[in-house]
């Protein structure tokens, strides 16, 4: 990646986070950034929510940090409206895109076993044999071996395994305390 590119990436980081919680809370000045600096500490000892710290604490109401989680949605908002309109994912679309597995035909397609049209066909004649799985399909019609079916229906498995454990990870990073 070159200098250029990454300074492009950078300034679309910038301009398309959304601040966490705390990050707007200093922001309006709701909290002193000696008192967030606290409820993070405390949010790791506890694993509380910080909003919910800050209610106990006193720094907030619950209809305060309603409020200031209403705002944190709006900018959320703002910022993937003006990624569609530049013609960019937003991060919902790629948390979608990402947690997609590829169907069999994409694969098979992908892997050059068929084509698009033997594709469409085959689905077209699985509405009159709703019982038969598409890959069992292709196999009578000899538009792929067994051994492709096979090989196909392992990688999908791979890739469902791989998004599975990957979707885990991503869990767990996000139930650690954060601001």
């Amino acid at each position: 990646m070159t200098s250029e590119q990454r300074q492009e990436l950078d300034n679309w980081s910038q301009l398309t986070r959304v601040e966490r919680l705390g990050e707007l809370l200093v922001r309006l000045q709701v909290l002193k950034l000696s008192q967030l600096t606290e409820l993070m500490q405390e949010q790791q000892r506890t694993g509380k929510r910080l909003g919910e710290l800050a209610i106990e604490k006193g720094l907030l109401t619950q209809d305060e940090l309603v409020e200031h989680l209403i705002t944190q949605i709006r900018e959320s908002q703002v910022v993937d409206e003006s990624l569609r309109e530049l013609g960019r994912m937003t991060q919902e679309e790629k948390w979608e895109r990402v947690a997609q597995h590829e169907r069999l035909g994409e694969l098979l397609i992908k892997r050059h076993a068929i084509k698009l049209s033997q594709l469409v066909d085959v689905i077209e004649a699985q509405k009159d044999q709703p019982e038969k799985h598409l890959g069992q399909l292709l196999v009578e019609q000899g538009l792929i071996s067994q051994q492709d079916l096979e090989e196909a229906l392992e990688l999908q498995q791979k890739q469902a395994q791989t998004l599975n454990s990957t979707l885990d990870e991503l869990h767990q990073i996000q139930e650690k305390p954060r601001a």
